[in-house]
């Protein structure tokens, strides 16, 4: 039963458990013999292979390489594999004496694959959710977006759009029912998700199948009621707005961008928009930001909030903090005439204005004279319409409603404790609505050797002497980069970005996200630093440089420039004394591949047997993998040391070494160290093809070397082990 719910990981290595301790049982304890030499081989092999992949998963984990989960679980299962056969080859060189070393290698190589194959169990729950019953409590059910608008309800009081979440579980019996989980998990089996490529092949498999699948009844059945009751609420004119609202969304990762919105569409269609909504956990830029956060698959599932869809008069996002600089007492407001689709999306610049927290005095306001806007069509989805003419060089927040969503923002910071990236809408009436509020992804600034933070890279001096490119913008994310510029002209351009590239952009898109693990920097000629982009920027620390109006037009393709995100300034060519500052980041700190690799390192690299001469140096002793990779060694090094108590014996394969030294040398040939055959009685010097050993000897007969009267064994003993170890 325990193999099965572990895993086939864990059974493989339970299988070569029993395997190992058969062999080792069938050992025959006794005098010397060729194979407890081989064994001695093959544990040092073992030891050193064991040691190796040790020091990989460290290299990953300490050095900020990304890794996968398969890597880890592939890694962890070599690694025991080799532990059995060092325990498995002690046991063989000393006659089974230390059989209980099994138990140890079982107990500890066992709990670590249990730990990394362990699959989340899917609560069953219903498969829709009304939001006046749900609070942020909810999250893992109805994933964050979902959770907050509940909590946003229903603890703060504050207005939001009615609706319902369609579950978590309600997604886990869609594709388990339709046979889809085994297939999903196949295509991602071992995916680079830096071979864009590929990856957008596989993405493109996967979402056909769901799209293709037939839900089953029961949950066809639930969404339709779910639908008609709110209908009932809100009026025959409902229309919904299909968001996505996953597991782990919202929470220590945005995922801004990275899944699917439907807007407006009627209840009758609920069915096709959810399907769209689940297939976008699997779109390109998902999985990559899914993967290089270390996200596993388990850990995203797609919850749905379909809400009532306000006609918006304007909307936009508001961040109750300055990310890119937390010390001023400022939030920041992004607003466009309509819908805020385009604007999240980074396809537009909207309206902005920074506000004083304390106050609601507005400190700064940028208008941007929108002539287009996002408005619903009356029958379903989207259209784009002129903003009228008499509003077009107008902003599209007034005085009182910015001082209405400072409040809101100060609310809702105050209540969740944190800093807060809230989406919002006002419709035609006035009325404020709350679309989503998550935490504030903020970036994180070093620290001096006086303990305060640094300067915000805005104060900094301007470099002297570098051609100034561009110098226009604001910083999504702030930082400096050097590299080649690549004027990214259509999307079909993504697979062929190179290497440490900065992508220059006309606006910021989170179909960019995949390139985020090769290129330095990114440069838009429009967008937001309230952006899905900008958030994602921040989270990934790549330098970002926003809406700077002309940057495609002004910086050439395949240029060397450096780009100052905080400056909003692009040079000319490499500008070293900006570089050098840009902290690494591994993305994944926090996600759960990330916290189970610590887990199984916490039970892998630690080394608590120092001292042989201790009591606990046993068996039992071992807590760690490389305690048992020490005990291992020690003993078999221990029993080498004593062979020369049997070298004299008539059956020894070791032979005395004829050489003018004051020591005894015995020589056992553990592979085409001697050209001498076993029934030898003696070496001679012109009988070693070991050039190690030949070099050793050639050592310790220069004429230089002085001898003590009392060398003893200890060399006799030593250069036994040696002269067996040192093959060519």
């Amino acid at each position: 039963m325990r193999m099965k719910r572990n895993g086939s990981a864990v059974h493989n290595i339970f299988h070569h458990f029993l395997k190992s301790r058969r062999k080792a049982r069938g050992s025959v304890e006794g005098g010397l013999s060729q194979q407890k030499y081989r064994s001695f081989q093959s544990l040092l092999a073992a030891n050193n292979r064991a040691l190796g992949i040790i020091t990989d998963l460290e290299d990953h984990f300490y050095q900020d390489k990304p890794f996968t989960l398969d890597y880890v679980v592939s890694r962890a299962e070599a690694l025991v594999a080799e532990v059995f056969t060092l325990v498995e080859d002690l046991n063989a060189l000393c006659g089974a004496q230390y059989a209980e070393l099994f138990d140890a290698a079982e107990k500890i190589g066992v709990s670590i694959l249990a730990d990394l194959v362990h699959k989340k169990s899917m609560e069953k729950t219903d498969f829709v959710l009304p939001l006046e019953g749900i609070t942020r409590d909810d999250a893992a059910a109805v994933g964050g977006k979902a959770a907050n608008l509940g909590e946003v309800l229903n603890k703060v009081n504050l207005p939001v759009p009615p609706g319902f979440a369609v579950t978590a579980y309600a997604c886990w019996h869609f594709l388990e029912k339709s046979g889809l989980s085994p297939f999903i998990r196949q295509q991602l089996k071992g995916l680079d998700v830096d071979d864009t490529e590929r990856l957008t092949a596989v993405s493109r498999a996967i979402q056909e199948r769901i799209m293709a699948a037939e839900p089953s009844g029961e949950l066809r059945a639930a969404l339709s009621e779910a639908a008609d009751q709110l209908q009932d609420k809100a009026g025959p004119k409902l229309h919904l707005a299909v968001r996505s609202s996953a597991t782990s969304e919202d929470g220590t990762a945005s995922f801004a961008g990275q899944h699917t919105t439907v807007l407006n569409i009627a209840p009758a269609n609920l069915m096709p928009a959810y399907k769209e909504v689940v297939a976008s956990t699997f779109n390109p830029r998902a999985i990559y930001y899914r993967i290089r956060k270390g996200y596993r698959e388990q850990d995203v599932i797609m919850s749905v909030a379909c809400i009532a869809m306000v006609d918006a008069l304007a909307s936009g996002v508001l961040y109750t903090v300055d990310p890119n600089d937390r010390r001023r007492g400022v939030m920041l407001i992004s607003a466009v005439w309509g819908l805020a689709a385009h604007a999240v999306e980074g396809a537009i610049s909207g309206d902005f204005f920074m506000v004083e927290k304390a106050s609601g005095r507005i400190l700064e306001q940028q208008i941007a004279g929108q002539r287009s806007q996002l408005r619903t069509d009356p029958q379903e989805g989207v259209v784009e319409r002129p903003v009228p003419a008499d509003q077009q060089g107008q902003a599209c927040l007034q005085p009182d409603q910015i001082a209405s969503l400072a409040e809101c923002g100060r609310q809702l910071e105050g209540h969740y404790g944190t800093a807060l990236d809230i989406e919002w809408a006002i419709d035609e009436s006035g009325k404020l609505f709350v679309l989503q509020a998550r935490p504030l992804k903020k970036l994180h600034r070093t620290v001096n050797t006086e303990g305060s933070e640094e300067a915000p890279e805005a104060m900094r001096p301007v470099p002297a002497g570098h051609p100034v490119l561009l110098q226009d913008g604001a910083p999504a994310c702030e930082g400096a980069a050097s590299g080649l510029a690549f004027v990214m002209e259509s999307d079909h351009m993504l697979h062929h970005v190179p290497e440490g590239a900065i992508v220059v952009a006309r606006e910021t898109s989170p179909r960019y996200v995949p390139l985020m693990g090769r290129i330095q920097a990114m440069i838009t000629d429009v967008g937001s630093v309230t952006g899905h982009m900008a958030s994602v920027a921040r989270e990934f620390r790549i330098p970002t440089l926003v809406g700077t109006r002309t940057g495609t037009r002004v910086i050439p393709h395949g240029a060397e420039i450096t780009v100052d995100a905080g400056c909003a300034t692009v040079y000319r060519g490499r500008v070293e004394s900006l570089l050098g500052r840009r902290q690494p980041l591994n993305p994944m700190k926090n996600g759960p591949v990330y916290k189970a690799a610590r887990k199984a390192l916490q039970s892998i690299a630690p080394l608590n047997l120092t001292d042989h001469r201790e009591e606990n140096f046993t068996p039992r002793g071992c807590r760690t993998i490389h305690d048992i990779i020490r005990f291992a060694h020690e003993k078999a090094m221990q029993a080498m040391f004593r062979i020369s108590d049997d070298a004299r014996n008539e059956h020894s394969i070791a032979v005395p070494l004829r050489i003018q030294l004051p020591v005894n040398i015995y020589l056992i040939d553990l592979g085409g160290g001697l050209k001498t055959d076993r029934p030898a009685k003696a070496a001679r010097l012109e009988d070693l093809t070991s050039i190690p050993l030949n070099a050793l000897l050639e050592g310790m007969t220069d004429r230089k070397v002085q001898w003590s009267h009392d060398v003893g064994a200890t060399w006799s003993d030593f250069a036994s082990v040696l002269a067996g170890s040192l093959t060519h």
